[in-house]
């Protein structure tokens, strides 16, 4: 039976920049450009010109550079500080995060971070009056609520009270999401990426869109094991782009798609590498919204970017109608499925680093140290003369910042 062909997650094309930024960079690219034609016309014309040619170049140079001005959108004091919530009600745990809008006219990226809402009441609401309030808030402004096994015949929506405003999304029946078939990888060839693929099937036409996100773990062993330095560590990462998929153009809803593609010399294949990856089943309509926020991640740069007034899901202020709100609370049940990555497996590639043990001298001269004192990520292998060393990269998993020997509490014994 032939397998249904690879897709990549849909991402949609966008512009460069807003509006703002490219009238800006116009009127100071018009600048540099006409100084260079005027300062080398045989280069950029092709010809050196007369000087009447000369003085008709600086007459369109000052009317480029006289004309423009900087370009701010309107309304756009409006689109600050709006309340942004994003997540999913889903069954067993939801998480929901909350955080502000970034002006539309800071591009100089220092308020890009995320504004994060804190001290806020977060619950869910089931149409019969079940209410499920977030037990936890933290630095990051997410709120965790146990929302237990959702009951497909049954309404839900979010409510928020922050700032002394009241919000609240559209009541919805969860949609049941369907399992994940397999989780697989593939690798065209020596230096190519590590692609990592899903497959599902949505055996119902209503259940057609999906948002899809992953965490990763991954073990890393030093070079050489030397004590009193660890031998073993563990580091972590989450998805952050937006993945979603749509079966509309599939036969009988197969679907396969791309979720990550990773470097063969990435230290994640090192020892062993698990991915999980998380389905929810989607609305058109939250589809259609993430989609469009997709395109603004893409247009700015950044997950934190500024977020045009536009961008309005499903949730609205009760205490304020007129007061904006960004976010589109869809109504899911949730599918995982977890696919581990060895060693053997053949996709590492290990990139070279030299873990042999070398004499001081030889490391001064390698590294022009005159006088010959060891830089301190050296660690002496040999007291015996003549004195060896080694990089702490080779004996020390925890040399690079983010790893850790923190076991994860699931993580197997023996591979």
């Amino acid at each position: 039976m032939n397998s249904p062909t690879p897709t990549l997650p849909r991402r949609e094309g966008a512009a460069q920049s807003a509006l703002s930024a490219g009238f800006c960079g116009l009127y100071s690219n018009a600048r540099r450009l006409c100084f260079l034609v005027i300062k080398e016309p045989s280069r950029y014309l092709g010809t050196a010109p007369s000087l009447r040619g000369r003085a008709g170049v600086g007459l369109l140079c000052l009317i480029l550079c006289g004309c423009i001005t900087d370009f701010i959108p309107k309304g756009i004091e409006e689109v600050k500080d709006i309340l942004v919530v994003e997540g999913t009600i889903t069954d067993d745990e939801t998480t929901i995060t909350l955080t502000r809008s970034v002006h539309l006219s800071n591009d100089g990226g220092k308020d890009y971070g995320p504004q994060y809402v804190f001290q806020a009441k977060v619950y869910v609401e089931c149409d019969d009056g079940t209410i499920s309030q977030a037990y936890t808030g933290n630095w990051s402004g997410q709120y965790k609520i146990r929302t237990g096994k959702l009951n497909l015949d049954r309404k839900y929506c979010l409510k928020i009270e922050a700032d002394k405003l009241d919000y609240c999304s559209d009541f919805s029946y969860p949609i049941q999401t369907p399992a994940i078939d397999s989780i697989f990888w593939l690798k065209a060839g020596r230096g190519q990426p590590v692609k990592i693929y899903l497959s599902t099937n949505s055996p119902l036409d209503d259940i057609q869109y999906y948002r899809w996100s992953y965490r990763e773990d991954w073990e890393i062993n030093s070079a050489v094991r030397f004590e009193p330095y660890p031998y073993y560590c563990w580091n972590r990462a989450s998805s952050e782009e937006l993945l979603l998929g749509t079966a509309e153009k599939t036969e009988w809803g197969q679907m396969m798609e791309i979720i990550s593609e990773i470097p063969p010399s990435s230290e994640k294949f090192s020892t062993l590498y698990r991915v999980e990856i998380t389905q929810n089943a989607m609305s058109r309509r939250a589809y259609d919204y993430f989609l469009n926020i997709k395109k603004n991640v893409e247009n700015m740069g950044t997950i934190f970017a500024p977020i045009p007034s536009e961008l309005r899901g499903n949730i609205r202020c009760i205490t304020d109608p007129g007061q904006p709100v960004i976010g589109y609370i869809d109504v899911s049940t949730t599918t995982k499925k977890r696919r581990y990555i060895y060693r053997d497996d053949g996709v590492y590639e290990q990139p070279y680093f030299s873990c042999s043990p070398v004499e001081g001298s030889v490391i001064c001269e390698r590294e022009g140290l005159n006088p010959c004192v060891i830089p301190y990520y050296y660690v002496m292998y040999s007291r015996y003369p003549p004195q060896t060393y080694l990089h702490q990269k080779c004996v020390d998993c925890t040399f690079e910042n983010t790893n850790t020997t923190q076991k994860p509490s699931d993580w197997p014994d023996h591979h």
